[in-house]
């Protein structure tokens, strides 16, 4: 059975950063995998799928 270590979102890869202040005024300020496009190389993203701070329909770098 998995264990879960950090937060409450499951995934593949690492665990969910820390949203905290990463989504400007906007709240809730969560944590989401979001894939990363094939044929569009992102510096410092090995997996095809990254974490991301979500609020609404905008993405923010956690």
């Amino acid at each position: 059975m998995p264990v879960k270590l950090r937060g409450s979102v499951d995934g593949p890869g690492s665990y969910p950063p820390r949203c905290t202040l990463k989504c400007g005024e906007c709240k809730p300020c969560n944590p989401v995998h979001v894939p990363v496009p094939p044929g569009h190389p992102v510096i410092a993203e090995y997996y095809p799928e990254a974490w991301r701070c979500k609020c609404g329909n905008m993405l923010f770098m956690p």
